[in-house]
């Protein structure tokens, strides 16, 4: 199966991400944000040249 989130930890690296347009959904994991975003081409190329693989990993659920 394809994931098909990437989850951000930081909200400094979620606002980057929002500034260029992408939207995201926060979600609450173990008492904390998490900033869940929608994979595309373009977010994953602005994520792999940017980040760091530590700022984000890649899943297929979303808790609310």
């Amino acid at each position: 199966m394809n994931k098909n989130l990437i989850k951000v930890f930081n909200q400094e690296k979620a606002d980057e991400l929002s500034s260029l347009g992408f939207k995201y959904v926060i979600e609450t994991v173990n008492g904390k944000s998490v900033y869940s975003f929608f994979v595309s081409e373009e977010i994953i190329n602005y994520i792999n040249s940017k980040f760091d693989k530590k700022d984000f990993f890649l899943n297929n659920k979303l808790t609310f």
